[in-house]
């Protein structure tokens, strides 16, 4: 408790922390609406519609997921080169994210819209949801390069403290996505009802207005860093070096980790289309839950390595101890929060007798594994990818999800034929290891790791 006390009489540490954490829990709510609103209608729909772009999601998700690998790989190298304050490595970390993102969207674009139906077909059998799920897919395909550059870019400037942006953004997002969705989900104001194609398009145009806004931002609003266009084809020799040593780890940890998740999908997905449609309503619980846990993770990772690129190691570990505590107290919180509105979430779906049961039974799983979720995300994402430990995040990560979540839940589900929330609860599993490991982890301080190439002492 004595290193909750000192943050919390640390004027600049509670400074930092609500500057950046703010904005970004707001984004994070503001997109929560979207996803709420999106399920929501898609849920008034039907079952099936709503399985649909659960399962087609997937894919949107793993895109994503390794996106903010590449984002959070190089912003562990901007936070910490911010802090010693070079703003030429920042940009060139700006030029070598972005070539590295446009490989990364036209490649998961390509596989969206020439093989839809075998992606789906990986994850579910049933031809209902996947005849739904292929134009869904193809659809989302179209916006991911203009998505992966817009997160990255967001990304990328929390790490120089740069966050309000992403609240504008966002609102442009809840704006767009959900008047559209109305208009072309149900067919409001004479136009046709799209259902589930409506639903993408509606996404994928928000998708594109996030884009322009952020672009128009950066080039010609952003001063701090002050990258231009030309700044684009500098040479990214001085970071790329650094890149592989601290950042590849982090990309190959998210790789592993939406691996798993999707294999996760794969599982619930053959247990039928109610255990899916139950977990999309669980999903949405585990999204709001993450409106202030991620802001406050993304906020903890920036303040780290900004502390540690100004060369004040024991102050990063003050601060780590203090947030070990924060998010043991935010895990118990979570789980209040989501046993309040489970209920009331529910009754707004439609859905079958069997769904309804199993949403009710996945719901309360979820609200158990918030006590630990908090605690796992804030330090593993936040203070030691903050603090340069990427390896250590990938192998906690791997291990978790590949030795004990993916091959137990298949056992379960798939052989044993187990009752749903028993295999959702061995599904999220992980997170309950995740954070025995940092209750371990982040007091003993050998995680700290100087990125900027210079030597720490007691850096582990």
């Amino acid at each position: 408790m004595e290193s909750l006390f000192l943050v919390l009489r640390d004027r600049r540490f509670r400074s930092k922390l609500l500057t950046i954490a703010f904005p970004i829990a707001v984004q994070n709510l503001i997109y929560f609406g979207v996803s709420a609103a999106d399920t929501l209608m898609l849920g008034r729909v039907g079952e099936i519609q709503l399985s649909a772009a659960a399962v087609a999601n997937q894919f949107s998700f793993a895109f994503m997921v390794i996106s903010f690998g590449v984002s959070g790989g190089c912003g562990v190298l901007a936070a910490q080169y911010w802090g010693a304050g070079d703003k030429e490595k920042v940009r060139q970390i700006f030029a070598f994210m972005y070539r590295v993102m446009a490989v990364l969207s036209l490649s998961f674009a390509s596989i969206a819209f020439f093989f839809p139906e075998q992606i789906l077909r990986i994850i579910i059998t049933d031809p209902e949801v996947i005849a739904y799920g292929v134009d869904y897919l193809r659809i989302m395909g179209g916006g991911y390069f203009v998505w992966g550059i817009t997160a990255s870019t967001i990304g990328l400037l929390r790490a120089t403290g740069t966050v309000k942006i992403s609240i504008v953004v966002s609102l442009v997002s809840l704006i767009i996505s959900v008047s559209l969705n109305y208009v072309l989900i149900f067919g409001n104001f004479g136009f046709p009802a799209l259902g589930v194609t409506g639903a993408a398009i509606g996404t994928v145009t928000a998708r594109v207005c996030e884009f322009i806004v952020i672009t128009v931002y950066l080039f010609k609003v952003e001063k701090k860093i002050g990258i231009g266009i030309r700044d684009l084809f500098c040479s990214t020799k001085g970071v790329t070096k650094g890149f592989l040593t601290h950042g590849t780890p982090v990309v190959v940890n998210e790789i592993f980790w939406v691996s798993a998740h999707f294999l996760l999908g794969v599982i619930i997905g053959r247990m039928g289309r109610e255990f899916v449609a139950a977990n999309a309503i669980g999903g949405l619980l585990v999204q709001l839950v993450g409106v202030v846990v991620f802001g406050i993770s993304s906020a903890t990772g920036a303040i780290i390595g900004n502390t540690i690129g100004e060369g004040e190691q024991e102050r990063a570990r003050q601060y780590a101890n203090g947030m070990l505590v924060v998010s043991v107290m935010l895990g118990l919180l979570s789980f209040g929060v989501v046993q309040a509105v489970r209920l009331p979430l529910i009754s707004f779906y439609s859905l079958s007798d069997t769904a309804h049961v199993y949403a009710l039974q996945l719901t309360h799983v979820v609200s158990l594994n918030m006590i630990f979720m908090p605690v796992a995300v804030v330090s593993l994402m936040g203070t030691l990818r903050g603090g340069g430990d990427t390896k250590f995040v990938m192998v906690v990560d791997a291990i978790f999800a590949w030795l004990i979540a993916i091959p137990l839940g298949a056992l379960a589900g798939l052989v044993l034929h187990w009752p749903v929330y028993i295999v959702f609860l061995i599904l999220r599993s992980e997170d309950i290891f995740k954070a025995a490991v940092v209750l371990w982890r982040v007091p003993r301080g050998k995680w700290l790791r100087d990125v900027t190439q210079r030597n720490v002492s007691g850096a582990g």
